[in-house]
């Protein structure tokens, strides 16, 4: 027992060993052009949805999410801040959506993905090493969740549908020029806050 104990402690020991060697030579390249492996895919996508689950357990939905003023305000939201990204229908990927590692999903692949409590969560905390930013420090938790009021309809939104909705100003107090940071902290609200945002995401 004793040998086969100091045997596995020798093999992680080396395991270490030999992935520091690696990653720190520089062997590791890092460009959003290279694909990762499968079975690393696999596991780094498996990890980001377990964490975002246990992550959104305890997050009550607002009763509401299906009124229609939800919807369109989420709807303006999205277009100024997850467009870019996230495809809408009848538009063409942006440079950044083709350019980024792991590929953003497109909007009509966001719907029934996760719960409406996972959801949230990720768009107020974001993703480490997806390209996906956290909302939260930005925006006060109404206007995050009218952005999942609008993804719950994101399956069935047609083109036409799309422009109608997403018509008009975002008047939320907030600047949404792409690359800028929001010049506003998070507001104070009168909807359940389900905390400060979350860290330690695995990357994705």
């Amino acid at each position: 027992m004793k040998n086969l104990l100091i045997g596995f402690i020798a093999g992680m020991a080396a395991i270490i060993g030999i992935a520091l060697i690696i990653g720190l030579s520089g062997a590791v390249n890092v460009a959003a052009t290279e694909q990762d492996p499968a079975p690393l895919g696999w596991f780094l996508h498996t990890s980001f949805e377990r964490s975002v689950a246990a992550r959104s357990a305890d997050i009550s939905p607002p009763e509401d999410l299906d009124r229609p003023e939800r919807v369109q305000r989420g709807a303006r939201s999205f277009a100024a801040m997850c467009a870019g990204c996230h495809t809408p229908p009848g538009l063409d990927d942006t440079p950044r959506a083709i350019g980024l590692n792991p590929a953003p999903p497109k909007l009509a692949a966001l719907s029934g993905h996760r719960s409406d409590a996972a959801a949230f969560w990720v768009i107020r905390n974001g993703a480490r090493m997806t390209g996906m930013p956290a909302f939260g420090p930005t925006h006060q938790a109404p206007e995050l969740w009218d952005l999942v009021a609008f993804l719950r309809t994101a399956e069935s939104l047609t083109p036409e549908r799309y422009a109608a909705l997403s018509a008009g100003p975002v008047d939320d107090g907030h600047d949404h020029r792409h690359g800028d940071a929001d010049a506003h902290g998070p507001a104070t609200s009168d909807e359940p806050d389900p905390g400060p945002p979350a860290t330690g995401l695995p990357g994705s």
